[in-house]
């Protein structure tokens, strides 16, 4: 099980594929016209952003950029950079799960991150005029009480948070960097969302309860406050953090650090702070037939299926939801 603020028990049907899971990522940058760097937007379906960014590399022989990691079964339009000399080359680009949309420049190639947020559509089946209304009343809620901000199933995979451990406890080892690191983050992930979960079960009437020695977020700023700011807290101006364990983290103090020591461990990863809640934007539902569509804005780092799996009262995996 896991907890939610909203604890709403609506009985839908959800199975992501790319005709019902749609993402498009918004820049953290505006492009424009000039720059030694090229920046195609493109559309993908039912590929990885490995896949496509391999894809790119392999006809472009140049090293692509990208900005966020995509659902594989979903539709998604993302960004992709590389030097502005291959535009010729990227005329004769074709590819029957690819689409590029638009071209531009700037004068740095992306980095991971270079992201605000991304906005997602998804459909959802089982939905009659009552539980259309369901919905409704519920989202209302959550926009106003917020989300909590949990790792999605995508982040784990379907066997990686048992190599993890098998990894952790030495019982497992690979020669592959790239996969070590994958399972070190999914691992620090379980650990962030098994504290997440004691948070909100510690809260009541669906506001998530402050504690002393919280680690607050403003902006970029970290710190922790004398006093518990509820005030700016409820009006949204911080927000409680939450630990990915790991070295030169800032860490809470206090009644705080005693409920977040129980989920931390030594990692050989640069530790941060994740925001507890996150607040979803422009929220949009139609209701078509038995089918309704949900669009909705989250943070980067935040997981569309979290917000279903509130809205459902119960953990979404690869199978969805019957």
């Amino acid at each position: 099980m896991r907890s939610y603020l909203v604890p709403s028990r609506i009985d839908f049907s959800f199975h992501q594929t790319p005709k019902s899971f749609f993402v498009e990522e918004i820049g953290a940058r505006n492009f424009g016209q000039k720059g030694r760097f090229a920046i195609v937007k493109v559309q993908k379906e039912g590929l990885s952003t490995w896949e496509l960014v391999r894809i790119f590399g392999s006809f472009l022989q140049e090293q692509v950029g990208y900005a966020g990691l995509k659902d594989k079964n979903a539709t998604t339009i993302q960004y992709l950079s590389f030097p502005a000399s291959h535009l010729r080359r990227l005329a004769k680009f074709s590819h029957p799960h690819i689409k590029i949309i638009q071209v531009q420049r700037s004068n740095r190639p992306l980095r991971m991150g270079d992201l605000l947020g991304n906005r997602f559509g998804i459909w959802i089946d089982r939905v009659d005029t009552k539980k259309f209304s369901q919905l409704q009343k519920a989202l209302d809620k959550i926009v106003q009480q917020g989300l909590p901000n949990y790792f999605g199933y995508q982040r784990f995979g379907q066997k990686a948070l048992e190599q993890a451990r098998a990894l952790i406890e030495g019982d497992f080892f690979t020669r592959d960097k790239k996969l070590e690191r994958m399972l070190l983050f999914a691992y620090q992930s379980d650990l962030f969302n098994r504290w997440l979960d004691e948070r909100i079960r510690m809260s009541e009437n669906g506001r998530f309860k402050l504690l002393w020695g919280d680690v607050y977020q403003a902006d970029s700023k970290l710190f922790t406050p004398t006093q518990i700011p509820l005030k700016d807290f409820l009006a949204k101006k911080i927000m409680v953090t939450g630990l990915l364990c790991g070295s030169k983290v800032y860490l809470a103090q206090g009644e705080a650090r005693k409920i977040e020591a129980q989920y931390e461990e030594l990692l050989p990863l640069r530790g941060q702070r994740r925001a507890a809640l996150v607040y979803p934007q422009d929220v949009k539902m139609r209701h078509i037939q038995d089918r309704a569509y949900l669009e909705f804005t989250l943070p980067k780092g935040s997981y569309a299926t979290i917000l279903l799996e509130n809205l459902a009262g119960k953990k979404i995996d690869y199978k969805g939801l019957a």
